[in-house]
């Protein structure tokens, strides 16, 4: 049988009693310093998860495919991925030029009863 000795995450002391528990995991006070929480802080697991999460939006995978491998929410992956596409892709400098002529954008048009995409043509703002 596999037996776990738990130590104080302050003193490292082995003198510890069960004191309570805080959102589901059991809370420990030290009787040698009188430190009390968890055994196990949740910081470094969380941060794990994070840099996979990222390592994976580096890797191009969809996001849905994260949220399934990792088992973190989808706004905890969409998140990063909103801040690393605002990196790839800057801004529009105040007073740059227009497009050149001859380049096609998307222009959404509303209308009474429906909204409608057109290509235009041409530069411009």
């Amino acid at each position: 049988m596999l037996v776990a000795i738990k130590t104080c995450g302050a003193c490292g002391s082995k003198a510890i009693r069960k004191n309570g528990h805080w959102s589901g995991r059991p809370k420990y006070q030290c009787r040698a310093c009188n430190h009390q929480g968890p055994l196990q802080p949740t910081a470094p697991a969380r941060a794990a998860r994070y840099a996979q999460v990222e390592a994976l939006l580096a890797e191009r995978v969809s996001q849905r495919a994260i949220v399934r491998l990792t088992g973190v929410a989808r706004m905890t992956v969409a998140k990063p991925a909103k801040k690393s596409h605002r990196r790839e892709r800057p801004a529009r400098r105040a007073g740059a030029p227009p497009p050149a002529a001859g380049t096609r954008r998307a222009v959404v048009v509303r209308g009474l009863q429906s909204s409608k995409r057109v290509v235009v043509a041409g530069g411009g703002s």
